[in-house]
């Protein structure tokens, strides 16, 4: 394996960790908590009027948002670590020092 292969395996394989997290911390919205990119659930409390309605859209926005964020952080992830995976050294090449 190249060292910019092992570079690219390390930097995906963090990447996708970052994903992870990212898909699990709850997402809040002022003082209500939405869930996370995972499991998001409706926001709980007391509202008055269209104020639930307003918290509710807040919170699927964010909610959607946070997933396309994991989804291209993740896959960009998967990506580079199979990239550094399957990066090797070509027969008949000298390493460059």
């Amino acid at each position: 394996m190249t060292p910019r292969g092992r570079a690219a395996l390390v930097l995906g394989l963090v990447l996708v960790v970052v994903a992870i997290v990212a898909g699990t911390v709850e997402v809040r919205v002022g003082q209500h908590g939405c869930g996370s990119a995972v499991s998001a659930h409706t926001p709980e409390g007391r509202f008055q009027g269209t104020r639930a309605s307003d918290v509710e859209d807040q919170c699927d926005g964010k909610i959607t948002n946070r997933r396309v964020l994991v989804g291209v952080v993740g896959g960009a992830g998967v990506l580079l670590a199979v990239f550094g995976a399957y990066d090797h050294r070509r027969p008949g090449r000298r390493a460059v020092s």
